[in-house]
């Protein structure tokens, strides 16, 4: 079936067209590729620069502030004071989620339920003690914007005391220290604590 575009006079099927087709799709491919190096040259600037970006629809406790900084917002901030302090206390992920959804606590997507993944994320995150490791993941393949984890493969950049923090440093410490002494016990650990009360 042969295709005619009016505006570069060129027909599909014959050989001129052919191959101004995959001429015009090289150049088509190289603009591409060209944006995406500048995009990810300005994001590299950025974090080596210290400026922190958050996706604040999908983060727990931090929106946008005035001068273009995270800021905290105290409502949320309270939910995951209430999650490192249930962890501390001795619930695992799992019992953390189901004590939300008991209180009517609705997940950072605003959703009525919570995932373990989500929780262990909260308690994992730099973030909320007010640094930030930039460049956790970076974009693998610039047609496709496929995205993989960053294990060395370009650098990446610490921040410390880049926004107001919700948890104490000490505290997070404590987070991550837990998590080390629940991993060597494996399955044996259990949600064996009783209902905190707030």
């Amino acid at each position: 079936m042969d295709i005619f575009f009016e505006e570069q006079n060129i027909h599909t099927q014959s050989s001129d067209g052919e191959l101004m087709m995959t001429i015009m799709s090289s150049l088509a491919q190289e603009e591409s590729r060209s944006i995406s190096e500048n995009i990810t040259w300005g994001q590299r600037k950025s974090f080596s620069d210290g400026k922190v970006h958050l996706p604040y629809k999908r983060f727990l406790d931090y929106e946008k502030g005035e001068n273009g900084r995270p800021a905290v917002v105290e409502s949320e901030a309270r939910v995951v004071q209430l999650i490192y302090g249930l962890f501390l206390e001795g619930k695992t992920q799992a019992g953390i989620c189901k004590y939300l959804e008991e209180l009517g606590i609705p997940s950072p997507g605003g959703k009525p339920t919570w995932s373990k993944t989500t929780i262990t994320s909260i308690l994992q995150n730099e973030k909320y003690k007010g640094n930030a490791l930039l460049q956790k993941k970076f974009t693998v393949d610039f047609l496709e914007k496929k995205m993989k984890p960053n294990e060395g493969e370009v650098p990446q950049y610490y921040v410390t005391g880049s926004h107001p923090a919700i948890i104490e440093p000490d505290e997070w410490e404590q987070v991550q220290a837990e998590f080390a002494r629940r991993k060597t016990l494996g399955k044996a650990y259990s949600d064996f604590s009783s209902k905190p009360t707030i």
